[in-house]
């Protein structure tokens, strides 16, 4: 059995912040754990931690993504206006748009042209990033390490356009019919489903990869707005848990990366324990691998932090990018671009 790289008790010793009263008093204000409070005032400062607080409160519309593989632009979105939806552009890429109104009936996913595979329902445009960055100028096989329910699988295996096989893996079962429903509805066949833990997959295809997206199981605490829930679900002892299972988990994947491929890691997480400190690590243990920047900017992202609390990062970290909902009017989420390098 693989070895964790580091023990939970160190993670735990390493992350733990003690909650200031001001945070225990945004923490009661807001309904969330104390120590996320402390770690959000660390990191904006009191006025901007009270503009992600508020905008955790903001219901955000979701967005529909046009399968181009399938249909013309034009139709869908005529199609989607004559039901009586109202749809914004998405100013960074023309094929999507945020529904900003709604009909009574039909809902988004019941209407003919969704059961058709005509579009991909998105909570939200934040997740479509990884992908573009991951795709641009490539054509080839990529691997999908955590792809339920479908989202990220259903638009990779869409922009290749059939010049490459996307290889979709999931753990969880029934996560992974929702993502077979979906590749099926929208009438994609470059994609092979596997149902394996993703630290197995080394030893499963004997085989590596140009291009590698993970998009780890988090604490999703950049999704708050969407799941409320999220405000008191991870305690810090279950955060120092995920961590070792992410910091184990994408040092698996990178032995299935080529030299000179790019890897995704990313996580609807704002957490910086979920995120640098992750690739940090990565980068502590491993004298094979570096960070590089996007090739394109999408919107005017923020950069990773290089500290946090007691903490100093690789310096490389910096080259991360992250969502921040409050400036962004997206869910929260972090990416980093890995690449393998020769020892």
């Amino acid at each position: 059995m693989e070895q964790d790289l580091i023990d939970e008790n160190t993670v735990f010793r390493e992350i733990f912040v003690t909650p200031s009263s001001r945070a225990e008093e945004l923490a009661s204000k807001y309904g969330y754990f104390k120590y996320m409070i402390e770690r959000y005032l660390k990191l904006y400062g009191y006025q901007d931690t009270l503009r992600l607080l508020e905008s955790m409160e903001k219901k955000l519309k979701p967005v529909v993504r046009i399968n181009t593989r399938f249909v013309e632009l034009d139709y869908a979105y005529s199609k989607l206006i004559d039901h009586g939806f109202e749809l914004r552009d998405i100013d960074w890429y023309p094929y999507a748009f945020r529904i900003l109104e709604k009909p009574e009936k039909p809902s988004i996913g019941a209407t003919h042209e969704y059961l058709k595979g005509f579009y991909y329902v998105h909570r939200d445009a934040a997740p479509l990033i990884p992908v573009i960055l991951l795709l641009y100028d490539y054509s080839g096989d990529v691997l999908d390490a955590c792809a339920a329910p479908g989202g990220k699988t259903t638009f990779i295996a869409e922009l290749l356009n059939n010049s490459g096989i996307v290889y979709a893996n999931d753990l969880v079962l029934y996560r992974l019919r929702s993502l077979v429903s979906h590749i099926l509805r929208m009438k994609l066949n470059n994609v092979v489903v596997t149902w394996l833990d993703a630290t197995k997959i080394k030893d499963v295809f004997r085989r590596k990869f140009d291009r590698v997206i993970v998009d780890a199981p988090c604490s999703g605490e950049g999704v708050i707005m969407l799941d409320p829930s999220r405000k008191r679900k991870t305690k810090q002892r279950d955060l120092a848990r995920l961590v070792v299972k992410q910091i184990k988990l994408l040092n698996s994947l990178l032995d299935v990366l080529n030299n000179d491929g790019i890897l995704i890691y990313t996580t609807c997480s704002i957490a910086p324990e979920e995120n640098e400190y992750v690739v940090s690590k990565i980068l502590e243990f491993r004298n094979d691998v570096d960070i590089i920047e996007p090739f394109i900017k999408l919107i005017d992202w923020d950069h990773g932090i290089r500290r946090f609390h007691r903490l100093n990062f690789d310096d490389r970290v910096s080259r991360c990018i992250r969502i921040t909902p409050f400036k962004h009017e997206m869910i929260g989420l972090t990416l980093c671009l890995i690449t393998k390098t020769k020892r």
